[in-house]
């Protein structure tokens, strides 16, 4: 009798080392999102499969999810026992709290016998990529006028002159038309002046996104003021979408794509757009590909195919100063939305300047 039970035990632990032996054949394991992009604060749903396709059942699988570090949850734990051919859809959900492109990093299987005496790991590389966009608002909410004469912010008085409604005088540069010159300024400051008007109707505009904080640029970088410029730049994008303006995008934000120094669009107008621009920005990190004097050099030789340039940056830096004052003299019409406040009076009186509210 013992020696019967001796060998039904063995015959057991045999049938155990031999189920285990298996059990992590024809097992898969996959995961993905409900979708690639979202809002700050919203639900992410993560949808993990797992299936076992033999006809053997595995008794024990415990399933560890390692998710960024951002996320409001960092590591998802489940255990399961799987039948033959069963397949499991689970679904599990996370948030997170600040703008940037983060992954659904690996998973971890561990998988055990009926009896409990072996177990054995599989690791699971995935990087599912998930973009969550900068903060979204209104522009009127978080820029305002730097020089109080300039009135309510609306981005149709950036865009085309209305000779009705005179708002200066400034330098000819060469591209405005003669009949705007105005001879009694020409004659009192002996150089070639012109009107300077309201505007109102609708032309392309190129917006350019400054991510440089600082020289060099990994020096102490000023995140904040990073994050709040994207945030500008989403409402800026949001607000001439709504207007129906198109405008060209573009940035010296570092491009991954090793064929490209930064981003640049030409002009456009859709949804479409607007959608693939912000996913863009969710997805800027702290490093540039050029500093902004690089880029305003190759902007102007291009001049004449925007009514309007809007530079959108963290801050105006000591070295900005010089190439800026330059640059709207030969491209014409510039707006300046700066997050930080410091070096806007020394700007050129005929820009556009407008300081972040946050």
């Amino acid at each position: 009798m013992t020696g019967l039970f001796v060998m039904l035990l063995l015959v057991i632990l045999l049938i155990n080392r031999v189920l285990f032996l298996y059990s992590g054949r024809f097992l898969t394991y996959r995961t993905s999102t409900d979708k690639k992009v979202y809002e700050i604060g919203e639900t992410i749903k993560v949808l993990p499969v797992i299936e076992n396709r033999k006809p053997l059942t595995l008794p024990f699988l415990r399933v560890d999810e390692y998710y960024d570090p951002s996320f409001s949850v960092e590591v998802n734990s489940y255990s399961l026992v799987l039948m033959p051919y069963q397949r499991v859809r689970r679904t599990y959900e996370l948030k997170a709290a600040k703008r940037g492109l983060y992954h659904v990093e690996a998973a971890s299987l561990k998988l055990g016998d009926f009896l409990g005496f072996y177990e054995t790991y599989q690791e699971i590389p995935l990087k599912v990529p998930v973009v969550i966009l900068p903060e979204k608002k209104k522009l009127q909410k978080i820029v305002i006028p730097y020089r109080s004469f300039q009135g309510e912010v609306t981005v149709k008085r950036w865009i085309m002159d209305d000779p009705l409604m005179i708002r200066g005088i400034r330098e000819y540069t060469g591209a405005e038309s003669q009949r705007y010159i105005h001879w009694p300024s020409t004659l009192k400051y002996d150089q070639l002046m012109v009107k300077q008007f309201d505007f109102t109707a609708e032309k392309s505009v190129l917006l350019f996104l400054n991510l440089e904080t600082a020289k060099p640029f990994w020096k102490n970088p000023d995140l904040e003021a990073m994050e709040n410029a994207i945030v500008i730049m989403r409402a800026v994008m949001e607000e001439l979408t709504s207007k129906n303006i198109p405008f060209s995008f573009a940035s010296n934000a570092y491009n991954d794509h090793e064929s490209q120094r930064g981003y640049y669009f030409p002009p456009g107008l859709s949804k479409e757009s607007l959608r693939k621009y912000n996913e863009i920005l969710g997805k800027m990190g702290k490093v540039i590909a050029m500093p902004l004097e690089e880029s305003l050099k190759g902007f102007t030789r291009n001049r004449h195919a925007y009514q309007t340039f809007v530079l959108v940056t963290p801050g105006v830096l000591e070295e900005y100063l010089s190439p800026l004052r330059s640059f709207s003299k030969t491209f014409g019409r510039s707006v300046v939305l700066s997050a930080r406040e410091e070096n806007l009076n020394r700007l050129p009186k005929e820009m556009e300047v407008y300081k972040g509210g946050f």
